[in-house]
C-alpha cells in the first residue's frame, strides 16, 4: 500500500503554480518567502514550540531595505496566500487538510503583516526624530543669527563717532 506523503510535501509541489513561475520565471518569484514560510509552518506543525520564523523576518526586512514599499510587500503576500488557498482547495480533498492550509496561510499572513507594521513604525519613528532634530537645529541657528545681529549692531554703535 502506498503511503501518503506529508501535507507539507504535497503543498510544496504547488510552488510553481502558486508563484506563477511559468509566466514570471524562476528568477522573479516575488512572494516566494511567504510560500516557503507556509511550508515550514506545516512542517513544524506538530512541534510544541515552533518559534519564530527568522527566515521570513529576514526576507521581508531585506525586501523593505531594498526599497520595496510596504504596500507592495503586503500585496505580494496577500496574492501568494490567495493563490495558495485556491490551489490547495483544488489539490486537497480532505476538509482537515484544507483547514490546516488555511490556518498556515493565516498565520504566515499575520506574521508578514506584523513584520511590515513593525518596520513601518520604526521608519516613521526615525523620520519623526530626524524632523525634530532639524527643527531644533533651525531654532538654534535662528538664535545664533539673532545674537550675531545684536552683537554687530552693538559694535557698529560703539564704532560710530556720532553716537
Amino acid at each position: 500500500m502506498l503511503e501518503k506523503a506529508p501535507l507539507w510535501e504535497r503543498i510544496r509541489v504547488l510552488r510553481d503554480e502558486v508563484l506563477n513561475t511559468a509566466e514570471l520565471g524562476d528568477l522573479d518569484t516575488v512572494g516566494g518567502e511567504v510560500f516557503d514560510a507556509v511550508v515550514r509552518w506545516l512542517l513544524s506543525q506538530g512541534e510544541t514550540n515552533p518559534g519564530l520564523d527568522l527566515t521570513l523576518h529576514e526576507a521581508i526586512n531585506q525586501r523593505l531595505a531594498w526599497g520595496d514599499p510596504e504596500s507592495v510587500v503586503l500585496a505580494n503576500a496577500d496574492s501568494v496566500c490567495k493563490r495558495l488557498l485556491e490551489s490547495a482547495y483544488r489539490a486537497l480533498r480532505a476538509p482537515v487538510e484544507r483547514m490546516a492550509i488555511a490556518e498556515a496561510v493565516s498565520e504566515v499572513g499575520t506574521v508578514v503583516a506584523r513584520i511590515v507594521a513593525s518596520a513601518s513604525l520604526g521608519r516613521a519613528g526615525r523620520e519623526r526624530a530626524a524632523v525634530l532634530r532639524e527643527e531644533v537645529m533651525q531654532i538654534r541657528l535662528n538664535d545664533a543669527l539673532e545674537r550675531q545681529q545684536s552683537e554687530i549692531a552693538a559694535l557698529e554703535k560703539a564704532l560710530d563717532p556720532n553716537s
